[in-house]
């Protein structure tokens, strides 16, 4: 029976009224106690199953819940007459607040204030009459409070929480989840995301709202930041997004195999998109790599294709390198290979690896060399001092092509891949 004088007036005011222009997230509460005073602005659109949307002023605050409980919150006018209605909305992950709240399946409580007190309160923990039971809320919930100004009485406004065991509110989370996919330089769009939404995102080829673009930031590690919040209810987070060159060939295997009578050049391939064919070269004296032969490739091909090219077994260590030529004109050179048969101070097994990389060196003068692993762009992933042997866990290694040189020499080298 509240407000029966009005009832006609908010019929005719309310159907015509559908701006959502005023609703916003700037305004956030992550301290404990009394917040505020928050002032009104003119409404967005009408909301929940118990506002009117007849009073002159509205707010919008979010909260960040950092602390399982009831919600015990207290609105608390600066006027000590008229009507202040509240309506809470669980924000669901991901979601837009402003569009949430349009819709009444994401509302968790309402009071439609029963005393022109100047006052509301959820829960039964502050001494305000209009009151309605609390809600149970988890840590991790995000809440937008839509305050309602009805009688217009008063000119701002405070909200408290309760204490523990009462729920409680803190800074938003900002962390970005993990990129979820191997990136190229021609993959799709690729949406990032966070444990919560409604931030602003910045960094090469990312949008405001999260749109990472692959084919606008090119291959490469690009830093992409996430803020959330406003100062000094604010946070943010970086993570590094890495995109991948996109190869005419992708390998899974590269190797010189030793072998009694002769030895050989072998490599695997897993796809090849416009590839014409393969040159092996081999290093003369003078440093220079000359072309002993050419085999032509698949072409274009998802199946796994390989290829071997034998060569004479020499004394003496030769080197020898592989180079993919595209139809187009473009050429990949692979790392150079070593043709030590007769005595190997240096290999890796298993390749391509999994879980871990054995690394077997042995010097004849029984000192140490430098090891080093450098990934396909270059940048120098591990820095060891090697005696002989030494097993390299991959758990941390990102699928995709690296390097193991020694003493970091391209002659001392051996490519692997991490699947």
């Amino acid at each position: 029976m509240k407000r029966l004088f009005y009832t006609l007036i908010i019929t005719v005011l309310f159907s015509p009224f559908k701006t959502n222009a005023q609703c916003n997230v700037n305004t956030s509460i992550c301290t404990s106690g009394t917040a505020g005073p928050f002032t009104f602005s003119t409404p967005g659109s009408s909301v929940s199953s118990c506002l009117d949307f007849f009073g002159p002023g509205y707010s919008y605050i979010i909260l960040y819940i950092t602390q399982d409980g009831p919600l015990e919150m207290l609105i608390n006018g600066d006027a000590n007459s008229g009507f202040l209605d509240v309506a809470i909305f669980k924000i669901p992950p991901g979601e837009d607040p402003c569009t949430a709240i349009n819709s009444t399946t994401n509302e968790i409580s309402c009071n439609y204030a029963s005393s022109a007190s100047g006052c509301n309160q959820i829960g039964t923990y502050f001494s305000c009459p209009s009151s309605v039971p609390s809600p149970n809320v988890l840590a991790g919930d995000k809440l937008m409070i839509v305050v309602e100004n009805w009688s217009g009485s008063s000119s701002n406004f405070t909200l408290q929480l309760g204490p523990v065991p009462a729920a409680q509110t803190g800074p938003p989370s900002p962390t970005i989840n993990n990129v979820t996919t191997t990136l190229f330089d021609n993959s799709l769009d690729y949406q990032m995301t966070a444990v919560n939404g409604g931030g602003t995102w910045s960094g090469t080829g990312v949008s405001s709202d999260g749109v990472f673009s692959p084919t606008t930031s090119g291959s490469g590690s690009f830093i992409i930041t996430y803020d959330l919040g406003t100062p000094p209810c604010n946070s943010s987070d970086t993570i590094l997004v890495v995109v991948n060159s996109t190869l005419a060939v992708e390998l899974d295997q590269y190797n010189f195999v030793c072998e009694n009578n002769s030895s050989k050049i072998e490599w695997t391939t897993i796809s090849e998109n416009n590839s014409s064919h393969f040159s092996i070269e081999r290093r003369n004296e003078q440093g220079e790599f000359i072309v002993l032969d050419t085999i032509n490739s698949a072409g274009n091909s998802t199946e796994t294709n390989h290829y071997e090219y034998q060569v004479s077994r020499q004394n003496t260590i030769e080197y020898f390198r592989v180079v993919e030529h595209d139809k187009d004109g473009t050429k990949t050179e692979y790392p150079v290979l070593t043709s030590s048969c007769k005595y190997s101070t240096f290999d890796i097994y298993p390749n391509p690896a999994t879980d871990y990389l054995k690394i077997n060196y042995q010097s004849i003068e029984a000192q140490s060399s430098d090891l080093h692993i450098m990934d396909a762009f270059g940048r120098l992933i591990v820095k060891k001092e090697i005696f002989n042997s030494l097993i390299l866990e991959l758990d941390s290694y990102a699928p995709g092509l690296y390097y193991v040189y020694l003493n970091n020499t391209i002659e001392n080298s051996i490519p692997f891949i991490k699947k």
